[in-house]
């Protein structure tokens, strides 16, 4: 049986017993990075847990990759940390096979070869793609020329659902998100989603960074120092029921009336938001130099404390697909998944 066949027929049984209980989790360091190929659209939100709950402290670009690592890496020594990402860490679950991978973990050894060098080129034409090249298209060429059909013949699969891990399904408060090896259009994540593979996730994973939910759960995790990178997705992190105030994300207006809501609602929490963040933010974030970027961030640091805290759940489903292939957005609760109409 099928991952998703699972979910939407033994709903209750896709999370661990673990997993129902609230937990509250022993995480020192929370930043959330949104990603991006340009380095103006790549902003981290850092939170540090206080004495008398969390601090916002700091909104700012990501920066130099080799010093935001180091930085990482500083923090994860003595303390734990988590890393949450607005980028896909996971592949299709039947994409594996194709590729003759075992897991998420053997890939990333796999990558650093010569023969998957080519993994990280954007396809140019449909006889390039293969499943040790899977990300397509470049661009979207001649009117007409670029089709799903493509990428979907030549990885074998059967329509383009089939290109979803489980978590990118549609479900009862977003729509569905775009497979990362299908780069066209305003919603693609497959090229940032390259970028922050090579740049982030290899060398830290080479320096001892944790990757959830491949290196364990987050109760795991937390139990000795050091940095653990999250898939979270701010768009998610919106649909949760601490976070019901309507939105409407391109509009400055109401990203400001949002965001004043918010922070009346955090402080509630124990959560604070530096008064040299709030000067930056207050206005609903300039969309001008990646804003709106720096406002996914946010929302994505005040998501991971929530599960931090222990009022929201991990929702993590101990299945083999998602625990070594696919990987999962962090706070997803399988049952919000919509069934796929047949």
């Amino acid at each position: 049986m099928t991952l998703l066949a699972a979910i939407w027929r033994y709903p209750a049984q896709m999370t661990s017993q673990a997993c129902t209980k609230t937990t509250k989790y022993p995480v020192n360091h929370i930043w959330h990075a949104d990603w991006s190929l340009s380095p103006k659209g790549r902003w981290v939100a850092k939170a540090r847990r206080t004495d008398t709950g969390w601090q916002i402290h700091t909104i700012e670009p990501v920066g130099m990759l080799h010093q935001f690592r180091q930085s990482l890496a500083a923090h994860g020594k003595k303390d734990a940390l988590w890393l949450g990402l607005d980028m896909p860490i996971g592949f299709l679950d039947a994409w594996y096979d194709g590729a003759n991978v075992k897991d998420f973990t053997s890939l990333l050894g796999v990558l650093q070869t010569d023969e998957w060098q080519e993994f990280f080129d954007v396809c140019q034409s449909p006889d390039e793609i293969r499943h040790i090249r899977p990300f397509y298209p470049q661009n979207s060429g001649i009117k007409g020329s670029v089709k799903r059909e493509h990428l979907i013949k030549a990885l074998g699969l059967t329509d383009f659902d089939a290109l979803h891990r489980a978590c990118e399904f549609p479900t009862t408060q977003r729509n569905a998100a775009c497979p990362p090896f299908w780069t066209l259009g305003a919603n693609q994540v497959g090229k940032g989603m390259l970028h922050g593979l090579k740049h982030l996730i290899m060398p830290g994973h080479a320096d001892g960074f944790n990757i959830w939910p491949f290196s364990g759960d987050l109760e795991s995790l937390c139990k000795s120092p050091g940095v653990t990178l999250i898939e979270a997705y701010p768009g998610e992190i919106c649909g949760w029921p601490s976070y019901t105030s309507e939105l409407t994300k391109s509009n400055k207006d109401s990203r400001k009336k949002y965001l004043h809501q918010l922070r009346d609602n955090a402080s509630k929490k124990g959560i604070e938001i530096s008064p040299s963040v709030w000067a930056d933010i207050s206005d609903g974030f300039d969309p001008e130099n990646g804003k709106d970027d720096a406002f996914d961030a946010l929302i994505g640091v005040m998501g991971l404390i929530e599960i931090a805290e222990g009022r929201r759940l991990e929702h993590l489903p101990r299945t083999p697909s998602v625990l070594e292939r696919e990987g999962w957005i962090v706070g997803l609760d399988p049952n919000d998944i919509k069934p796929r109409k047949l």
